[in-house]
């Protein structure tokens, strides 16, 4: 694992080629059998995020995210502060139940292109939106991968995840969009509207209608996306596999989609399929081989079985982690301790989950490479003539990052402890 770890930070070869090598080694030193590498392997997970991608694609090429974030720009009527605070709110909501990479795709894409317009710096609109976009996906067992393997591997539901993560992410998206907006009011939000509702005709391609590609798609998708997450949230109650119904929303929007609808499959993140296959095999050969079990009694021992200790130690642990180190695997590896954590010392496993899918996920926006939202939304920014350094990221992401920890800190005390 150490291996993997390394040669994913250094960046010398593709994450998935790294972790396809750890499960190779794997295997090929007798950790595992293909047996048992196959029954680590969380299908559940890896069904729940490939349906989930064809859904995503099919809103995409539809054209969705452009005509919702230009519905968004007129709703704030071209105000700076205003337009940040509903992008920010936008961002989070839909990374609540679609792929933040494609949000940040798309949602960075219209903010480079209204902030031209309105004649304000783009930096605070990235920022904002990669931040929020974290905070956002931390609200549902959906929302980030960490999330969904916690959520597979534990058996915690998507109404379980919203209503004991859901208020503290709201509260902590509200910490840390009401931070960039201080920070940023005086230079760059106190400005008057360069861009009248009146002059709308000379900006023709802000005009939402504009953005969609195929209505048809449009009315499937956002059809069958709406009927996924009904039963998402109804899951447990109708006792059904949460990959299942994904894989169900996924076959229904292919079939209803169009003649065309088969090339999405084309077109999903196959990277990161492969990526969580592999990892979940090396993790397998940690938990066998007894190494996860030890952190558990480590971790264990420092709190001395104080639950309060023990949730902010899990929290900030895997939060500051997740700052250098993707929080994928991260959370892949952190399942199978704090399972341990909880038989050892009596704590509620649920209370530990929470705390670990609230670390990774905010920790995530502690610098460029924390998440993935944060590379995609910092390279969108790159193409559209936009560089964000590391200190100036740093500068402002994380004391933001650090005081929305903070607040997490505080609610999951006072919920759970």
């Amino acid at each position: 694992m150490g291996l993997v770890y390394a040669l994913i930070v250094s960046e010398r070869v593709h994450r998935t080629t790294a972790v396809l090598l750890g499960a190779v080694l794997v295997l090929g030193l007798g950790v595992l059998t293909i047996d048992e590498a196959v029954a680590y392997v969380n299908w559940e997970a890896l069904g729940l995020i490939f349906g989930m991608f064809i859904l995503v694609a099919a809103l995409t090429e539809s054209g969705f995210f452009r005509w919702i974030g230009l519905h968004a720009l007129r709703a704030a009527k071209f105000r700076a502060g205003r337009v940040f605070l509903l992008f920010c709110g936008l961002a989070a909501v839909l990374s609540a139940f679609m792929d933040s990479i494609t949000v940040m795709i798309f949602m960075g894409s219209l903010a480079l292109e209204v902030s031209r317009v309105l004649k304000v710096h783009p930096i605070p609109f990235l920022l904002g939106l990669i931040t929020s976009a974290n905070i956002g996906g931390s609200a549902t067992m959906v929302g980030d991968p960490p999330n969904v393997i916690i959520g597979t591997a534990l058996h915690l539901g998507f109404a379980d995840f919203v209503v004991n993560v859901g208020p503290v992410a709201l509260a902590v998206f509200a910490v840390n969009a009401g931070f960039f907006y201080l920070y940023y009011r005086r230079k760059e939000f106190d400005r008057p509207p360069s861009l009248a509702e009146e002059d709308l005709a000379k900006h023709r391609e802000l005009d939402p209608f504009s953005a969609i590609k195929d209505l048809r798609l449009l009315r499937v998708s956002l059809t069958v996306f709406a009927f996924t997450v009904t039963l998402l949230v109804l899951h447990q109650l109708l006792d059904l596999v949460v990959a299942f119904v994904a894989l169900l929303g996924a076959t229904l929007v292919l079939i209803f989609g169009g003649k065309d609808m088969p090339e999405l499959v084309t077109k999903i993140d196959w990277h990161t399929l492969l990526f969580l296959g592999g990892l979940f095999v090396i993790v397998g050969g940690l938990e066998k081989t007894g190494v996860l079990s030890d952190a558990a009694r480590a971790l264990g021992s420092v709190s001395r079985g104080n639950v309060a200790l023990l949730l902010t130690l899990v929290l900030w642990s895997s939060a500051l982690l997740s700052m250098v180190l993707d929080n994928i695997p991260f959370a892949a590896a952190m399942v199978p301790v704090i399972r341990d954590l909880s038989l050892q010392n009596g704590i509620p496993l649920p209370h530990l989950a929470w705390s670990l899918a609230l670390g990774t996920d905010i920790g995530g926006n502690g610098t460029p490479i924390g998440a993935s939202a944060n590379v995609v939304g910092l390279a969108v920014g790159e193409k559209g003539g936009v560089h964000v350094s590391w200190p100036e990221y740093l500068r402002v992401a994380l004391p933001a990052t650090l005081l929305s920890l903070a607040a997490a800190n505080l609610l999951l005390l006072i919920r759970f402890a």
